[in-house]
């Protein structure tokens, strides 16, 4: 009795997941490398988590595995060695993503240059097939244990909080809590006050303290604004921009809280701009940014992150939010982690929250008026198909963003409120300073773009800012202030009376002196050309009641504050 011969792996030929896992760890950590000679050399940014050491060799091993799953499939059938069919696809996979990685290297050549490598490979393998398997299997214990060492110590790392450097600060010092809204713009549709419009519950809170409607941001986008923030320097003093991080010339808020003897914690959802890689985190004790998820794992790999990321992919699978965003909840439940292992000495808290930021996507029910809205318009949601760089999409369209961006509105509102309600109820609130406002806003066709980092009109650069806290009575600003003065108003309230080590006046003794004539300047420097509005660097300032801009190109704008829309 004969039996049909079966298809089997010849001896020493490694199988296909002997063969994925090596190339994964392989192809993740020659992307760890690439992005940490940005980062730590070059001190340019990296859009990965830390966890990448670990989450893009699992990346790229699923990604890997996968394929040589299907080409298994393919060597059952035409009966042909496993290792003939993958080692040059899987040399081309992991060398496209480790070239990938560096963003001065054109794709096209990228990918010329990774099928020369699995060309290479391919011949090399011809000669040597016998001592594939002996070097696959002799290294792989070795970097198995290389990744998962890098993944606990980081874990381990992030649980060991620093101890303050000063000493412990006077009974009865204030906790600080400074809230942080991506892409919030100050004033509403018709140019009122959009907290008072779109945020009714934190109004409500935010009327038993200071408001200043006439706030300003320094930049219309959120690195330099947040940075301004956190050091109370101008842009282009302290020159955190497109391409370098904040670096350490000035002093933080962060680093001034935790000398003065304070427990630090920041909280960041935006995982671009606001992440560990961009300076902000500097002077925190503990500092948290991206998540650990499968969207993660999927962004920890380059291949994967631009094959998920692209718009043909997006309307195939239908879904149009960002890779592991992080949301208004998961902001909410590290900071309640955190609050019961802090100690107690009183806390200074940065949270940065992402859900106003596109793409404009509330989740149930906040969604709801913009359901009805795609439902009317046959089930598409239009205004991802447009390209609002070059051209505004008609009125139902515009609509239809501003319907998202409002629902975002709303889910923060709701978020943020049962937030503080939270710590109200443990008594983390108790003898806390509450600061609210954003780092800049949102244009929707006002100046004939929609989003922001394109110009300084107020649509951009005016937000929200409020102030509530024990011992502060209600009262309304009308004078122009900019989020600068953040620093010095937070160290004032901790050390009255004692110079705050930070440029620009507190906003309490601006409110004390009345002085409405000074001068607040805005600026923004190296905006790339995907942002710029045609007249390059732009420089705006406030004085008495009217606001300049004046272009690169020596164009001078003089515009009434009296007009909070500033319409052409």
């Amino acid at each position: 009795m004969t039996t049909s011969a079966q298809p089997s792996t010849p001896r020493g030929d490694p199988g296909v997941i002997a063969l994925a896992l090596w190339f994964g760890i392989l192809g993740g950590l020659g992307e760890v490398v690439v992005h940490a000679g940005r980062r730590f050399i070059r001190h340019r940014f990296v859009f990965v988590s830390d966890d990448a050491v670990w989450m893009a060799p699992l990346a790229i091993f699923l990604l890997l595995l996968l394929i040589g799953v299907v080409l298994v499939g393919i060597q059952r059938l035409r009966h042909r060695p496993v290792t003939r069919a993958l080692v040059p696809g899987f040399l081309f996979l992991t060398g496209a993503g480790v070239l990938l990685s560096y963003p001065r290297l054109h794709w096209a050549a990228s990918l010329v240059l990774a099928a020369g490598i699995a060309f290479q490979g391919t011949r090399w393998q011809r000669r040597h097939s016998a001592r594939i398997a002996t070097v696959v299997y002799a290294t792989l214990p070795w970097l198995m244990t290389l990744v998962v060492s890098l993944g606990i110590g980081l874990q381990l790392a992030r649980r060991l909080t620093r101890v303050p450097s000063g000493p412990a600060p006077a009974a009865g010092s204030p906790n600080v809590l400074l809230i942080i809204f991506d892409t919030v713009r100050g004033l509403d549709y018709n140019g009122g006050d959009a907290l008072a419009s779109y945020f009714p519950r934190l109004s409500r809170r935010a009327a038993s303290g200071i408001r200043f409607d006439r706030a300003f941001s320094a930049a219309p986008w959120t690195l330099p604004s947040h940075a301004t923030m956190f050091t109370g320097r101008w842009p282009h003093e302290h020159r955190a921009n497109w391409d370098h991080p904040l670096d350490h010339r000035y002093p933080t808020l962060a680093e001034a809280m935790t000398r003065a003897g304070y427990v630090t914690a920041g909280f960041a959802a935006n995982k671009v701009f606001t992440t560990r890689a961009t300076g902000l985190s500097r002077g925190f004790q503990v500092y948290r940014d991206y998540l650990i998820s499968p969207g993660e794992v999927v962004r920890s790999s380059t291949v994967l992150r631009l094959l998920a990321e692209t718009g043909r992919f997006r309307r195939i699978v239908g879904e149009y939010q960002a890779l592991a965003r992080k949301n208004a909840d998961q902001v909410n439940r590290e900071v309640l982690d955190w609050l019961p292992r802090h100690g107690e000495r009183p806390y200074f808290a940065f949270l940065n929250y992402f859900d106003a930021h596109a793409p404009y996507l509330p989740p149930p029910p906040f969604d709801s008026a913009l359901k009805a809205m795609i439902r009317a318009h046959g089930g598409r949601q239009r205004w991802f198909e447009h390209d609002f760089s070059k051209q505004l999409p008609p009125p139902d369209i515009l609509l239809e963003a501003k319907t998202a961006y409002l629902g975002g509105l709303s889910y923060l509102d709701d978020r943020v409120d049962a937030l503080l309600d939270s710590l109200e109820l443990h008594g983390w609130l108790r003898n806390t300073w509450v600061i609210l406002t954003a780092d800049h806003g949102e244009e929707f066709g006002e100046h004939g773009r929609l989003g922001h980092g394109h110009n300084l009109y107020r649509t951009l650069v005016q937000v929200p800012l409020v102030i509530w806290g024990p011992g502060l009575e209600p009262a309304t600003s009308s004078a122009p202030v900019s989020l600068r003065n953040i620093p010095a108003t937070v160290m004032n309230w901790i050390h009255p009376g004692v110079p705050t080590g930070f440029p620009g006046t507190s906003l309490l003794q601006l409110m004390a002196t009345g002085d409405s004539a000074r001068s607040e300047l805005i600026y923004v420097e190296g905006m790339p050309p995907e942002y710029s509005s045609g007249g390059g660097d732009m420089i705006s300032w406030v004085r008495d009641s009217v606001r300049v801009i004046r272009h690169s190109a020596g164009k001078e704008e003089i515009l009434p504050l009296s007009d909070p829309l500033e319409k052409p």
